[in-house]
């Protein structure tokens, strides 16, 4: 599954953040400022209560005048609108007398002491303060929409602010990431070109002591040990192949020799050793080539080359190999091609495909070589009838020492070489190899060059 870019994701998850930052923030400071204006009302209706009550003549203490100045002034009013006010008996809370009449209609108020609490009275939210004087409790009632104003212009702005700092968020976090990433983007450019034939490059030091500066000396120190392993599994393979040279040698010699004077009963057996012998040594040149391309060292003598000429050999080559078989062999090759290359390369990249093509295929079936040109570029494919490969081992077949036939079969099968080596030198060319057709009824290999003009 394609995920989005890190410096995408660091800036989305920051945007998130702030986003439940900000919401927690402005959820903090409303519940703040709607305490501090419901306790700004209750101060309000306190000092309402003391002004109603200067009138010492008035039944209880209670000047209604006064209170009926103070709610139609709006000056006094303030930021707590008077609503109105209940006379209520003090024992019971029973409601003796109310302004507006509204206040009276729940005929009682259940009191908490002078501890002040809110109601909904006919859709408005009120805040009551009770204050008794005697006999009588006066009930102070005062809207509280100027503290629910408060609040919605609070969450408005809120809204409004919401989009904005996110964009202004998640484009700061982008670009903070994409410049704290830029070290991080070119190490991994600077990784992609060390490869097996340039194991003495490094990463470029950042000239930093920080993280990056420490992941860049580690990583260098790492691609050291790396490229010692490497060197040392390089020279033993060579060394090994070229040590096996002479005892191989000298050992088929002696089997040629014993050949020209066995026994009827001696001779299957000595043939078998002889055969071993050969397909040992032609490991063992294998691996010693593999060694040098492994090294740097590719062993080409690169010159003009007409190959046209060169592969209607090896499709001559090709009708001999393919009489034990019966197989029918034909060859549609372009003249003049030419192309700059190593001849006995190529050709050995030629005849292995084409040996491959004789071993898996079906008796009396069909084997087809073809070279052809597109554009600046010269195509020489070898097909054939046989029992096709399985998707599974497509992805392998260059790896070396890999043999597509399930058992392994000594009589069909290979060391597992030829390809990688055909890789190694066809790449070598500036050129590509690769499977092009594998099903039940045809496989096709073929290999491009670069072609002279």
């Amino acid at each position: 599954m394609k995920t989005w870019p890190l410096r995408w994701r660091i800036a989305v998850l920051s945007a998130l953040a702030s986003a439940l930052a900000l919401l927690t923030f402005t959820t903090i400071v409303a519940i703040n400022l709607y305490s501090e204006q419901v306790e700004a009302i209750d101060t309000r209706l306190a000092a309402i209560a003391r002004l109603v009550r200067i009138d010492p003549t008035a039944t209880n203490g209670f000047n209604r005048d006064a209170f009926s100045a103070l709610a139609a002034d709006p000056q006094s009013r303030g930021d707590a609108p008077l609503f109105g006010f209940a006379l209520l008996r003090t024992g019971d809370g029973r409601v003796i007398q109310s302004e507006p009449s509204a206040l009276g209609t729940g005929g009682t108020f259940r009191l908490d002491g002078a501890k002040p609490f809110s109601r909904e009275i006919d859709g408005t939210k009120l805040r009551f303060a009770s204050f008794t004087w005697g006999e009588q409790t006066l009930l102070l009632a005062a809207s509280l929409e100027p503290a629910d104003e408060s609040v919605q212009d609070l969450l408005g702005s809120a809204a409004l602010a919401l989009p904005i700092v996110l964009l202004v968020v998640m484009g700061g976090s982008w670009w903070i990431a994409r410049h704290a990433l830029s070290p991080i983007a070119a190490i991994t450019r600077a990784a992609a070109s060390i490869t097996a034939d340039q194991l003495g490059r490094r990463l470029p030091p950042p000239g930093t002591t920080d993280e990056i500066g420490r992941h860049v000396e580690v990583l260098n120190g790492m691609f050291d040990r790396l490229q010692r392993s490497f060197e040392l599994a390089t020279r033993f393979t060579a060394d090994a192949a070229h040590e096996l040279r002479t005892p191989l040698t000298i050992m088929r010699c002696q089997v040629e020799d014993a050949l020209r004077s066995a026994t009827p009963e001696s001779e299957p057996l000595l043939i078998c050793l002889l055969d071993e012998i050969t397909g040992l040594q032609k490991i063992s040149e294998t691996l010693l080539l593999l060694a040098r391309f492994d090294s740097g060292s590719e062993p080409l003598q690169l010159a003009p080359l007409n190959l046209s000429v060169l592969l209607r050999e090896v499709a001559e080559d090709a009708e001999l190999l393919a009489v034990p078989k019966a197989l029918s062999v034909t060859a549609e090759i372009e003249p003049d091609v030419r192309v700059s290359g190593d001849e006995v390369m190529l050709r050995r990249v030629a005849l292995n495909l084409l040996d491959n093509a004789v071993k898996f295929n079906r008796e009396s079936g069909e084997v087809r070589l073809a070279l052809r040109t597109h554009g600046a570029a010269a195509v020489f494919s070898v097909g054939n009838t046989g029992t096709g490969i399985s998707p599974e081992q497509r992805s392998a077949l260059f790896k070396r020492f890999h043999r597509p036939d399930a058992d392994r079969n000594r009589a069909a099968g290979g060391s597992g070489l030829g390809l990688s080596l055909c890789r190694e030198i066809v790449t070598a060319h500036n050129g590509t190899i690769e499977l092009r057709h594998a099903n039940a009824d045809w496989t096709e290999f073929s290999f491009t060059l670069p072609r002279l003009a």
